[in-house]
């Protein structure tokens, strides 16, 4: 319900956005679109005023058979004397004396007005006329309906309505279909968090626990020896070991998540390295009589994260060796390319299904038995190794049988572009 409410008030505020946008320019272009109109319509009145002006007599107007007044029909001209009073309209009787009244007459003044007679609106230019030729017209107001104009206004108007309403609408749809997809990963990765939290929550609970119930049993008898109370010292020092792991593998997961680690790159002998950590954990096998055998082409050097890497092949077989039973074998292969070093670390172990496998690298993941706490995991080692190869640029693959065995190919490139 909380990213349904969050998906809802996301959509609503692109569609706020987009339709404040389109409505500002809808109201820009058809502000523009008036202006232009209206701005045409005015020059066309005043360059019909101008012309009647200068090439009229008197004669003529009161005889209205000039052809210059017949070049628009859409324009009709009234005449006026000095006092205001109208001595003549082309075409004639085209507006009853109530009508021409309501048009504002300045005298010597040159003016534009938009007015209403009758359902119409008219556009008027009123125009000083020069004393010579003429005796008696003092000016000339050149008319013109406005009807073409606000039709083609109220068509871009509609337009715009239908325009926006149609964006505003699509945005909606659209919306809610994107704001799904790109919500999914979001609430993926909530949803990991969340259970990220929740099983570090219940790991460390275990440890706390035994920690503070050990404690208390030593607070019962405050008078006993050390060494009398050493198996309930033991346990609090191995529990508080487990929680200091956890606690350092959790940071490192954290960081990795938020980009602070960074990796520290140089040239290392990768198969010096391999040996060395081979050697360590062959002390480990010899008590659980397990074989480990390492095959290895040629020296290598590999760019990368020494201390990293070397954690990478720690936890690999670190968990080789917890799920391989007496008798098994180990084993360590080093093959390199032009380009790329693999590894691959394989076992005898009681192997993992093949359901179990996809969420192998998953923080806090156990199988049924792959994982265990009793073993001391504290189910972050793959999750950390995983992040290793990726921050090198490489790729881990797992592959398993139960009963059988299991084997990790992992390919590091020999120079890693990023640390270059």
């Amino acid at each position: 319900m909380k990213f349904n409410n969050v998906r809802i008030r996301l959509v609503v505020l692109n569609a706020a956005v987009l339709f404040l946008i389109l409505a500002v320019l809808g109201s820009a272009l058809f502000v523009h679109m008036r202006y232009r109109l209206y701005t045409e319509t005015d020059e066309v009145l005043r360059t019909a005023a101008e012309l009647v002006a200068s090439h009229l007599d008197e004669q003529s107007i009161m005889r209205q058979d000039q052809p210059a007044l017949e070049q628009d029909d859409r324009l009709t001209y009234i005449f006026r004397d000095a006092e205001g009073r109208i001595k003549a309209q082309s075409p004639a009787n085209a507006f009853s004396e109530a009508q021409i009244d309501r048009i504002i007459y300045h005298q010597g003044i040159s003016s534009y007005e938009t007015i209403h007679i009758g359902e119409n609106r008219y556009r008027a230019f009123l125009a000083p006329v020069p004393q010579a030729p003429w005796d008696e017209i003092e000016s000339v107001t050149v008319l013109t309906s406005l009807e073409d104009d606000d039709s083609t206004l109220h068509s871009l108007l509609f337009d715009i309505i239908t325009g926006v309403s149609s964006g505003l609408l699509i945005s909606i749809i659209a919306g809610f279909f994107l704001a799904g997809r790109a919500w999914l990963p979001i609430r993926n990765a909530w949803d990991k968090q969340q259970q990220f939290v929740a099983d570090a929550s219940h790991e460390l609970r275990t440890p706390v626990s035994i920690i503070r119930a050990q404690t208390e049993l030593l607070l019962r008898h405050p008078n006993h020896s050390i060494e009398r109370e050493s198996d309930n010292i033991a346990v609090i020092l191995k529990e508080s070991r487990h929680m200091g792991k956890l606690l350092e593998d959790l940071l490192t997961l954290a960081r990795s998540d938020s980009n602070q680690l960074e990796l520290h790159c140089s040239l290392f002998s990768l198969d010096a390295m391999l040996l060395d950590l081979t050697k360590q954990f062959q002390l480990l096998a010899v008590i659980k009589e397990i074989e480990i055998h390492v095959t290895i082409q040629e020296t290598m050097w590999l760019l990368g994260d020494e201390s990293r890497i070397r954690q990478l092949f720690v936890i690999l077989l670190d968990n080789a060796l917890k799920y391989t039973p007496s008798n098994g074998i180990i084993e360590v292969a080093v093959r390199a390319s032009l380009h790329h070093v693999s590894v691959s670390v394989s076992d005898t172990g009681i192997g993992i299904a093949k359901d179990e496998l996809p969420y192998l690298f998953d923080s806090f993941y156990r199988g049924d038995k792959s994982r265990s706490r009793i073993d001391g995991g504290t189910g972050l080692g793959l999750s950390i190794a995983k992040w290793i190869v990726d921050a090198h640029g490489g790729t881990i693959r797992v592959e398993s049988k139960p009963d059988t065995g299991t084997r990790f190919e992992i390919q590091l490139p020999r120079k890693n572009k990023a640390s270059l």
